[in-house]
């Protein structure tokens, strides 16, 4: 398991959300050094804490072990970021063209 990356994405994801090391360790009920040093990819953790930072942050396993989320299941905003961007240019064209049509 690669613990710096499992750490960074954390730290990105914590970020992307506005929440603080202090708070994410409140919301997992570790303190702010262990969160530190998890995301610095200095510490291992727990299955539990594992689970509780899964869901502080309302992310995948897959993601945050593997890097990878299903695109098929993943939130709209979420599968337009892990899209190539000739995709993410065709998906908004597509978009675009639609609008008229939205009431």
């Amino acid at each position: 398991m690669d613990l710096i990356a499992i750490g960074s994405r954390i730290k990105a994801e914590r970020r992307s959300r506005g929440i603080s090391q202090e708070k994410l360790a409140e919301l997992v009920s570790v303190s702010p050094h262990y969160i530190y040093e998890i995301e610095r990819g200095m510490k291992a953790m727990s299955l539990e804490t594992l689970i509780n930072i899964i869901s502080a942050l309302e992310i995948s396993a897959d993601y945050l072990i593997f890097g990878k989320q299903q695109l098929e299941t993943a939130p709209l905003y979420d599968q337009l970021q892990l899209m190539s961007e000739e995709r993410r240019l065709r998906a908004e064209n597509a978009f675009k063209a639609l609008l008229p049509y939205i009431a």
